[in-house]
């Protein structure tokens, strides 16, 4: 994954073969299905918006520390560094999918009413 920081479309591929792999090592049949369908229509939502993508370094860390609490047994840090995982991701993807010309800033400021 980190290889990919420089080409954000594989950088991409890695993150969906990431997020299944974590769903099925869970060994919960549901949550794989689940991941392998949401991560299909997030990737193809995001193949479009990743190239604008400033966070790919940060989200590697973050898959490194999800991997790290897994492979330590730790359920607890895993769900943990996951559900900031995703809040960033989420984040990031809204981000990503504004016009250039506006700013997240502005549109937070414009949504406040400020």
């Amino acid at each position: 994954m980190f290889a990919t920081l420089d080409d954000p479309q594989a950088f991409l591929v890695h993150d969906v073969h990431f997020h299944r792999a974590v769903a099925a090592a869970s060994g919960n049949p549901v949550l794989q299905a689940l991941v392998e369908m949401v991560s299909s229509l997030v990737y193809e939502q995001r193949r479009r918006s990743v190239e604008r993508a400033h966070d790919l370094k940060e989200s590697a860390e973050m898959h490194r520390r999800i991997y790290q609490a897994i492979r330590d047994h730790d359920p607890e840090r895993a769900r943990a560094e996951m559900s900031r995982h995703l809040e960033m991701a989420r984040e990031a993807q809204a981000a990503e999918e504004l016009p250039q010309a506006v700013s997240p800033s502005r549109v937070v400021e414009a949504e406040s009413g400020s």
